[in-house]
Order: C-alpha cells, then sequence, then structure tokens
C-alpha cells in the first residue's frame, strides 16, 4: 500500500471538506449577512432609489444619477480607512463601528429635502458600507479559515448574488407600502441589530472562541499558543514594502481587471438585451436569471480555488469572460444563445469577489492578510469603476456595447496574463 499517495488524497479531501465546524459555519453566515446588506444599499438599490427619491421629491432621476458616481468613490477612500482599522484592531470592530454609521446614515437617507442631501448620505452609506461589507468579512473569514478559505468565502460571498435577486423587489416593496422614511427606519433598525450581534458572537479569529483554524483537531495548548502569537504579531509587509512588491500589483491590476469586465457586462446587461429585440421586463427577468445562476457559480469557482489554486482559478475565470464576451458580441435575440450567456454571465458574476480576496490570502497568508488587503482592495476597486468610462466612450463613439464588449475583451486578456505571473507561494505567514 502506498501510504504516501493515501496521505495525499487525505490531505486532499481534507481540503476540500466543508466541515466548519458549528461556530465557523456562524461566521460564513454571518459575513453572508454582511455582503448582502452591503450589496443592497451600495449597489442593487440603486436600480430603486434614483426613481423612488425623484417621484417622492420631484427630482430628476438623471440628476440623482449624476450623484452616484461621487457616492461610489467614497466606498474606495472607505476600503483604505477601515482596512488600516482592521489591521489596528481587527474586524469585530470595524464591523461594529460601520454598521452603526451606515445605520446613522440609512436613517438620515431616507428623510433628505435636498439633492445634496441626497448625495452626502448616499455618500456616506458607501464609505462606512466599504467597512462592513467589503474589508471586514474578507478578513475575518480568512482569518477563520486560512486554508479553506475559497469554500468558505465561496458560501460567504453569496450574499451579493443573493442581494441582487431579491433585496431590490424587497426594497421596492417596502418604499411603496410603507413609505421610504419607515422604511430605511427598519433596515437602519436592522443594521443596529447586526452590530449587537457582533458584539455579543462574532470573534476576530477562531482561537479566541477556544476553536482551531479550519475546525482542524488542535489541543487547547495549541490554540491558546496560536492566540498569543496573532495577539503579538506584527505583519512585516508595511505600505512602504507592498507597494514596492510585484504581486501586490499583479493581483491588484490583474483581479482589477476582471472585476471591471464582470462589472461593464452586469451593469449595463437589461441596456444590452434590449437593444437586440428584448422587453425590458424579459431583460430584467434574465439578470435576475443571472443572479441566481450566480449561486452555483460561487461555489463552482470556491471548488476550484480549494482544489487547485486561487491562481488558476483566475485564469479560467478570465478565459471563460473572453468566451463570453464573444457570445455577447455575436449574440442575436436566439432564446437558446441569450440562455448560454446569461448562465456564463451568472457563473462569473458568482466568483469574482470570493477570487479577489482569496488570491490576497493566498499569496500573503492569514497573519499578514489584513496588511495586504488594506491595500490591495482600494486600487482592486477603483480598477473595477473604469468599466463605467469604457462603457461611456465606446457609446459616445458610436461603437455601442459591441465596441465596449471589444474593448472588455483586450482588458480580459491583460488581466489574463498579469494573474498568470502572480507567484504560486505564499510569501507571508501562513499559520
Amino acid at each position: 500500500m502506498n501510504t504516501k499517495n493515501t496521505s495525499q488524497q487525505v490531505e486532499a479531501k481534507a481540503k476540500t471538506s466543508m466541515n466548519f465546524g458549528a461556530w465557523g459555519w456562524g461566521m460564513i453566515i454571518y459575513s453572508m449577512l454582511l455582503y448582502f446588506s452591503y450589496a443592497g444599499w451600495g449597489v442593487d438599490g440603486l436600480n430603486i432609489f434614483t426613481t423612488a427619491f425623484g417621484k417622492e421629491h420631484g427630482w430628476d432621476p438623471a440628476a440623482l444619477l449624476a450623484l452616484v458616481a461621487p457616492g461610489q468613490l467614497m466606498g474606495v477612500v472607505g476600503t483604505g480607512v477601515f482596512g488600516q482599522l482592521t489591521l489596528k484592531k481587527g474586524p469585530k470592530v470595524t464591523i461594529i463601528v460601520c454598521l452603526v454609521m451606515t445605520a446613522v446614515s440609512i436613517g438620515w437617507f431616507g428623510r433628505i429635502s435636498s439633492l445634496t442631501e441626497f448625495g452626502i448620505s448616499l455618500a456616506l452609506i458607501n464609505f462606512f458600507g466599504a467597512g462592513f461589507g467589503f474589508v471586514a468579512p474578507g478578513t475575518l473569514i480568512n482569518n477563520w479559515f486560512p486554508n479553506k478559505k475559497g469554500l468558505a468565502l465561496a458560501w460567504a460571498t453569496m450574499g451579493f448574488p443573493l442581494s441582487t435577486a431579491i433585496f431590490v423587489p424587497i426594497i421596492a416593496v417596502m418604499f411603496s407600502e410603507l413609505g421610504i422614511a419607515n422604511s430605511t427606519s427598519i433596515w437602519a433598525i436592522i443594521l443596529v441589530l447586526l452590530a449587537v450581534i457582533a458584539h455579543f458572537v462574532v470573534k476576530n479569529n477562531p482561537e479566541e472562541r477556544g476553536c482551531s483554524p479550519d475546525n482542524e483537531q488542535l489541543s487547547r495548548e495549541e490554540i491558546e499558543a496560536n492566540l498569543k502569537e496573532l495577539e503579538g504579531y506584527s505583519s512585516s509587509f508595511t505600505l512602504k514594502r507592498l507597494l514596492k512588491d510585484k504581486d501586490m500589483w499583479l493581483i491588484s491590476l490583474g483581479f482589477g481587471c476582471l472585476w471591471m469586465v464582470t462589472v461593464g457586462i452586469v451593469a449595463q446587461l437589461v441596456p444590452r438585451l434590449e437593444s437586440i429585440g428584448y422587453s425590458q421586463s424579459v431583460a430584467v427577468l434574465l439578470l435576475s436569471a443571472a443572479a441566481v445562476c450566480a449561486l452555483p457559480g460561487s461555489l463552482l469557482w470556491g471548488w476550484l480555488d480549494q482544489k487547485y489554486s486561487t491562481r488558476l482559478a483566475g485564469i479560467v475565470y478570465a478565459a471563460m469572460y473572453i468566451i463570453t464576451l464573444i457570445i455577447m458580441i455575436v449574440q442575436t435575440n436566439n432564446i437558446f444563445v441569450t440562455f448560454i450567456a446569461i448562465v456564463m454571465v451568472g457563473l462569473g458574476l458568482g466568483g469574482i469577489k470570493n477570487l479577489v480576496t482569496s488570491i490576497i490570502a493566498s499569496v500573503y497568508g492569514r497573519y499578514d492578510f489584513a496588511a495586504a488587503f488594506r491595500i490591495v482592495l482600494p486600487i482592486t476597486v477603483v480598477v473595477r469603476t473604469l468599466a463605467f468610462a469604457v462603457l461611456a466612450i465606446a457609446l459616445q463613439l458610436g461603437t455601442g456595447f459591441s465596441g465596449a464588449y471589444t474593448a472588455f475583451i483586450g482588458i480580459d486578456i491583460i488581466g489574463l496574463i498579469l494573474v498568470y505571473f502572480i507567484t504560486s507561494q505564499c510569501k507571508g505567514k501562513v499559520g
């Protein structure tokens, strides 16, 4: 009997096991709720907010939409600010502070009386939302599952597509039946309750709960030793060192390009489908279908990440979207071709956010993740937002969506090449 091969098989099976433990599943589900809340208020709710506030106050929805971009940029600032806070105080403090402040901002958002207040309150929601909805849960999952981060993130980041599928109809009904002010008050209370749960339940590391990373079998002495080391650890990955680090730039720009392509497709999927003959109602239904496909897609990318590597999963992701973009360019209103495109878009939508977080953990390890995350994430988000510039330029030049998708193919290829050159070795402290 080949004991070496047997040992490798056992290790591989353990690596892809979803035995996260009771408290581990608690952290995953809680992170999913954070991602859901952030996506709803920071992104998906915009489908309703501009129209609802325009109708409520007699404002031009186009004028409200113009105030969205500055608010989104404040989210980029938030990733940097709260990345630093998370590094110093841990994800739990960031979660509590940002949930409470977002709740206050949402409460004000529902009672604004001017365009200026709309822009400022939305900017605050994005700023504080980036802390509890981007930075903190990613760090929390990495701390609890340094070796199973791919699968753990696959479940946690389902909060994003669930928001696309569920939050919009929920908030639309609430605004219609309860009014904007009452609806925002209810959501503010929900976020405060999430902050209270964090205070009593969330732990920065499993060792603080008396558990072990990845739900491994460790003795009490080993867990206590881990906790002591974590509390006394200071990352050597300073901002200066990270700015000089090749892999930091390869990750930020490479996965930033892939994220840009994803956003570019999804953000204007409904207008694209309308341009080839589908009604708005059918196009919206197809967008919801893509969001549903993102749920199994999240698990697919998590499995590839866990089974092989985040780097390889990123390369496969980029290649898949090149094919998707080609289909999006040549497709007519043939429902079969459209269905294939929607499924592929949905699968990609379910993977990008966990891959972005997971690659940082793969390269920098459990102990140095927060140090790297605080700078990689803001750069990646900035690159992601360039999707709207590509779309705007293509439409202004008269090349339409086909021109934009052609540009995205080039960007996707650049992203693939950059991801390919990311190191396959962890250069930080794993555990």
